[in-house]
């Protein structure tokens, strides 16, 4: 319904999505190499439907996305812009507090991802090329599945980091997420 059926989605942010039970980290340098076929949107896209309040709900969600679309990489400087404008300290933004206000845009309702910028690339992304930085799993998940174990060995070769975490609930999303919190800040901060 949106148009884009056919990207690979990014947050610039930790893991956001969550029905989530492992995660995969990108460096920044994903978006230079696909600078001319990406886009980034101030939101998570799939908010547009049934999630987030639009300023003007006659307006099609694919128009709204469409009209606030940014080229990649330079939609950072509107993501530093609003970390200073919309947020007690730029950190705020990382770790999924809610922004002092909302931003420019309107979005109203929904959860963390409705500031929370994505990068969208046409077609594919491979995971193990040259810009994957970290893979997240829960320890049960990478024994049990040989897929996982075989991708944390290629990493292991590879120099990419590697953070297993139990869950003690199964898949626990809020374990995963702070894994990616913790290792952003040992890494970032």
């Amino acid at each position: 319904m949106l148009g884009t059926a056919d990207s690979v989605f990014f947050y610039v942010s930790p893991f956001r999505y969550p029905h989530t039970g492992c995660g995969l980290l990108f460096a920044h340098s994903l978006e230079s190499e696909y600078e001319n076929d990406g886009v980034a949107t101030p939101f998570d896209s799939g908010g547009l439907m049934n999630k987030f309040i639009r300023p003007n709900p006659d307006e099609p969600p694919q128009e709204f996305l469409s009209r606030h679309e940014l080229p990649i990489p330079e939609h950072r400087r509107y993501l530093c812009q609003s970390m200073d404008a919309l947020f007690h300290t730029p950190a705020d933004y990382v770790e999924g507090s809610h922004p002092r206000w909302p931003g420019p845009i309107g979005l109203d309702g929904g959860d963390q991802r409705r500031w929370t910028h994505e990068v969208r690339i046409p077609d594919r992304v491979p995971v193990r090329g040259s810009h994957l930085q970290a893979v997240f799993a829960p320890k049960a998940r990478v024994a049990a599945s040989s897929a996982v174990e075989d991708l944390f060995q290629w990493c292991t070769t590879e120099g990419v980091d590697r953070i297993t975490f139990d869950t003690p609930r199964g898949d626990d999303f809020e374990a995963l997420r702070r894994e990616c919190l913790s290792y952003i800040r040992r890494t970032l901060y």
